[in-house]
């Protein structure tokens, strides 16, 4: 689902809610960024590789009496270095999605729907080491693989590309309370397909001659297949992931509040052929403060998630990186909101 085919959707919503009662209109536009830099000291240790990381997301939300619809366009990268090659990797991420939802009679609680797509850009390698081999084009490589075919036309001079995208769907409940330590909570149930892709031909040469070759007293074929094998699988699979979460806001002055919103999450992967041990489970907790004035609300927070990304960003999850999901992780962020 393309961003250009949501902002239409959204568009034709907003004129026919127009067409009822422009006044009734209510909603607002959002803008929310979050990083985290492996210089910043103040947050949790990540795992030796990791550089940098962001997210920013815009969200458009309108709604009339009980109906309402909310686009979301969000932008995920992650920068990662390693001692052998690759030795930088880049990941960048778009994402899109469409919630549409009801609001009960007395307003404390909504029901929503949300599509989402996430795809990534392709992450193109030039060089890549198995295990103690080196091959590629760049300067410390032992072995230089071309290739003629016109499959391998998209790799230019890299050795290797890689795709990833998915779709999900969620189905939410929210809900206003007034007890002492909640405010609101929600409960979701999320289905991802997850798809990825890799073309290269390094796996034409784990036979033949140059497979038979032995490095180190190991037989490159032989180094090249193990090392195929922890690349993402090509067969799609499936992520669920039931989520419950809770916010709580205390007034420290008239326009400025201090709030926390935890997360917990069960995740369990369908058709995933799983390398390591895997976490089943997440926690995230979201804290900061909230200032308003007028129609804008600005908050500057900070947030932790105790199986780093494991959970919340798909798109950074597969054979290759599933062992760093078991490390704490933490981000800075800031959220405008506009109302009207």
């Amino acid at each position: 689902m393309k961003f250009n085919f949501l902002l239409r959707r959204f568009i034709f919503c907003l004129l026919l809610l127009a067409s009822y009662d422009l006044q009734a209109i209510n909603g607002y536009i959002s803008l929310d960024k979050n990083i985290t830099d492996v210089s910043w000291s103040f947050l949790p240790e990540t795992n030796t590789s990791f550089k940098y990381s962001e997210s920013s997301s815009t969200k458009f939300l309108i709604y009339h009496k009980r109906f309402g619809v909310k686009l979301d366009h969000s932008v995920f990268s992650l920068d990662l270095e390693r001692p052998i090659q690759p030795k930088v990797l880049n990941l960048h991420a778009n994402s899109n999605s469409i919630e549409l939802f009801n609001i009960s009679d007395d307003l404390t609680s909504t029901y929503s729907l949300t599509l989402k797509t996430q795809s990534s850009d392709p992450q193109k390698i030039n060089c890549y080491t198995f295990s103690t081999l080196t091959v590629g084009s760049c300067s410390d490589a032992r072995i230089n693989i071309t290739n003629n075919k016109p499959k391998y036309d998209i790799l230019g001079d890299s050795l290797l590309s890689i795709t990833g995208a998915n779709k999900s769907l969620r189905i939410q409940n929210n809900k206003a309370v007034n007890t002492l330590f909640i405010d609101e909570f929600s409960l979701y149930l999320e289905v991802t397909e997850n798809s990825f892709n890799w073309i290269s031909p390094i796996e034409e040469i784990t036979t033949g001659f140059i497979g038979n070759l032995t490095f180190n007293d190991q037989r490159v074929g032989d180094l090249i297949a193990n090392t195929i094998k922890i690349l993402p699988q090509r067969e799609e699979w499936y992520t669920t992931v039931a989520g419950f979460s809770f916010k709580k806001s205390f007034n420290v002055t008239a326009q400025l509040a201090f709030f926390y919103n935890p997360t917990v999450i069960l995740v369990k992967q369908i058709d995933y052929l799983n390398i390591n041990k895997i976490p089943k489970y997440n926690i995230n907790l979201k804290a900061g403060l909230e200032y308003s004035f007028k129609n804008i609300d600005l908050l500057i927070y900070g947030s932790y998630y105790q199986k780093n990304l494991y959970g919340f960003e798909h798109i950074a999850f597969n054979q290759r990186s599933e062992h760093h999901f078991d490390s704490d992780y933490g981000a800075i962020g800031a959220t405008v909101t506009y109302s009207f």
